[in-house]
């Protein structure tokens, strides 16, 4: 079956499942009085059931939080439909894919718009900060610019730590696993001098030695990460109409880096004429010649204002971000010392917004904001080439937004609602290092129609617009790649239907998209320390979703996530530093989003005594083949993954026993071939191994 076949009857499917459960009564008597609980989210900055807006989310609560154990953004994506997140070069360093729109590393931006506590994570490498002391995170697909800014071209990811507490409250949660990993986390909340002024304060300590090793270098072990994060939160009431939320945090970590393992043989190029010199190197093992290093360390300082004004509620957001990172490493990732290279990345960035939302009790509603962004941003990349250096790739850059964005939703009837958005940007990126400048602008609509069939069933269409901007590559001298890349933009075409069935006891959701995108940005770098981003002119996206939530039982937990993509590169023109001609690109695939995924998972949950239980859970996950590169000649297989624990837990304390990976399945993270960025050999990013660990948490 070919994969158009394939995606249409996914499609037939996905939409057989999503409606079977909600047609008929909605509401039959069972054995079972088990209901799921409501979930409430702020995604259109004010308070609705989650089966009221007509947006593709995958939410997860506190308890998710805890029990899937998700400290990272890496864990979401195994959760979510639709979405691939990849370690894959140091810390700080990451290729994110949603609904197969990709990642632009180094300078370059990620596909959603990353918020924690409303504040925009202004650098893509804050992307891999660890996550602690969190309340809740939302993942929304599709376009979400009017409300989430500048890089939402494919969806948000928005994440709210815990607020302080009125009342004190202490935690405390300690996990020792292999690889010598061991963690320390807590949080302390409370009234500081009233109850009028509440604070809170969260830290998370890591230190693992790791598992992966590199045979030519004495089994040293590669992977290795020390990280410690703070944070501190106050909480003021001011009057009953004015409070502000003041937030504190700081992130460092140290950690392994440029462990790829080499994917083919390796050829040493020497001046013409002498043919260059074939090395046999043991494929996808890890054999560097140096123990790369590398490190992010991240100051953030945000004020969250708000003030009631009785028919709205302006809010104000400042924040400022300091971003210092770097890595030291083998970039040829063979035991033969050819390529080194020396990277130094440091930014600062001050980030505005002023939003005014109108309040709910009214059929009109509507949001109204501007913001501005600005943010210096040094980064040199220097190359050593068979032992001598060349000069490094340097790029001083100032980048400026300032967009202006709203939303207006209006209740036609009782059951239709429509909802119109819009968001303008203006975005300046200055290479002062090159002197060049340019500036990119877009007007992003947005239009969403639902309609409530009845109570707990939703449906709705929307299209809408997404924008990236584009900017200037990172060029050493002696590259070929041309100096800067246009700006992106799509338009995606959405259906959905969501609801509740079975009196609440299963919560279900679909969507199928079809997204048209224009100049779509794909990151490549070569052997002179140059990183930059292409634009391919047109390609196409179409894919689906399906979640389901069921508790057949008040001891049984389900969880089911089935997602596809099919996509084409319809039009490409020859890129000057890209090997590959034209001919071989145009008709093949978007790389980098599986074709196929699906999670599912079992809780089961026993009462052992008085307030004793015992939470069994068991996580699958199916991700299907993955092209690596535009012309789709190397994939990834399908492979699977299984996490299984077991925790006790009372009212103020849990133990849990965890197994990651628990068949130690092997697979490639990530891919770069040697045909398009002229390194002496494919390079490939191992998986994680097997990880057993004890997991305990005190809650007073």
């Amino acid at each position: 079956m070919n994969n158009k076949a394939f995606c249409a009857n996914g499609a037939v499917v996905l939409v057989s499942l999503a409606l079977l459960p909600m047609v008929g009564e909605p509401a039959r008597a069972q054995a079972s009085d088990a209901i799921l609980d409501e979930i409430v989210v702020t995604s259109r900055y004010r308070a609705e059931k989650l089966s009221d807006i007509p947006i593709s989310i995958t939410p997860f609560t506190i308890d998710d939080i805890t029990r899937y154990r998700i400290e990272r953004i890496n864990r979401v994506a195994s959760l979510t439909p639709n979405l691939r997140f990849s370690d894959d070069q140091e810390v700080g360093v990451s290729t994110l894919v949603i609904r197969g729109v990709s990642q632009n590393r180094g300078t370059g931006q990620p596909p959603v718009s990353f918020r924690v506590d409303g504040v925009s994570a202004t650098n893509n490498l804050l992307t891999t900060q660890d996550m602690f002391d969190i309340e809740s995170i939302d993942v929304l697909r599709g376009p979400q610019g009017a409300l989430y800014g500048r890089n939402a071209i494919a969806g948000a990811i928005l994440v709210s730590t815990r607020q302080p507490t009125a009342t004190p409250e202490y935690r405390l949660r300690f996990r020792a696993a292999e690889g010598n990993d061991y963690m320390l986390a807590g949080s302390a909340s409370g009234p500081i001098s009233s109850d009028k002024v509440l604070g809170r304060f969260a830290f998370r300590l890591q230190d693992r030695e790791g598992q992966l090793r590199n045979a030519y270098l004495g089994n040293q072990l590669v992977d290795y990460k020390e990280s410690s994060a703070f944070r501190g939160r106050l909480l003021i009431e001011s009057s009953d109409k004015l409070t502000f939320d003041l937030r504190a945090q700081y992130i460092d970590q140290d950690g392994g880096s440029g462990y790829f393992m080499p994917g083919s043989n390796f050829f040493l190029p020497l001046p013409d004429p002498n043919p260059p010199i074939i090395v046999d190197v043991p494929e996808y093992e890890i054999q560097s010649n140096k123990l790369g290093k590398s490190f992010v360390k991240a100051s953030e300082l945000s004020a969250k204002i708000d003030y009631d004004m009785g028919w709205a509620t302006l809010t104000s957001i400042t924040s400022f971000t300091d971003v210092d990172s770097g890595n030291d490493q083998d970039l040829d990732q063979t035991l033969v010392e050819a390529i080194d290279i020396l990277v130094i990345d440091e930014s600062q960035t001050i980030a505005q917004e002023f939003r005014l939302v109108s309040d709910d009790d009214r059929s009109l509603r509507w949001v109204a904001g501007v913001s501005y962004f600005s943010q210096d941003r040094f980064r040199s990349l220097g190359t050593t080439f068979l032992g001598t250096e060349v000069p490094p790739a340097a790029q001083d850059l100032e980048l400026e937004n300032l967009a202006v964005f709203g939303n207006l939703s209006y209740d036609i009837s009782d059951a239709l609602e429509l909802t119109l958005e819009a968001r303008w940007d203006e975005e300046t990126p200055k290479d002062l290092t090159q002197g060049r400048s340019e500036t990119f602008s877009e007007f992003q609509p947005k239009a969403s129609l639902s309609y409530r069939f009845r109570e707990g069933l939703l449906g709705y269409v929307t299209v809408g617009k997404g924008f990236r901007a584009g900017g200037f590559n990172n060029v050493a001298p002696g590259s070929n790649f041309p100096p800067g890349f246009d700006k992106e933009s799509l338009v995606s075409y959405e259906a959905g239907l969501k609801g509740s069935a079975y009196g609440g006891r299963l919560r279900t959701g679909m969507s199928l998209f079809f997204i048209d995108y224009t100049d779509m940005q794909y990151f490549l770098f070569d052997q002179t320390g140059t990183q930059a981003n292409i634009n391919v002119k047109s390609s196409e996206i179409v894919g689906g979703e399906l979640e389901l939530t069921a508790q057949p039982a008040d001891s049984l937990l389900l969880n089911l996530g089935v997602a596809f993509t099919e996509s084409e590169i319809l039009e490409y023109e020859e890129v000057e530093g890209v090997l590959v001609p034209a001919s071989e690109i145009i008709g093949r695939e978007v790389p980098g989003a599986p074709v196929v995924s699906v999670n599912f998972s079992l809780q089961h949950t026993a009462s052992l005594s008085g307030d004793l239980d015992l939470v069994s859970r068991l996580d699958y996950e199916h991700r299907g083949k993955t092209y690596w590169t535009l012309d789709n000649v190397d994939t990834q297989s399908a492979y699977n993954l299984t996490n299984l624990s077991f925790a006790l837990e009372k009212e103020h304390w849990s133990a849990r026993l965890y197994v990651n990976n628990l068949f130690d399945e092997e697979y490639i993270e990530w891919f770069f071939a040697r045909r398009f960025i002229g390194l002496p050999a494919d390079i490939a990013w191992p998986s994680k191994p097997r990880q057993v660990g004890l997991e305990f948490s005190l809650r007073y």
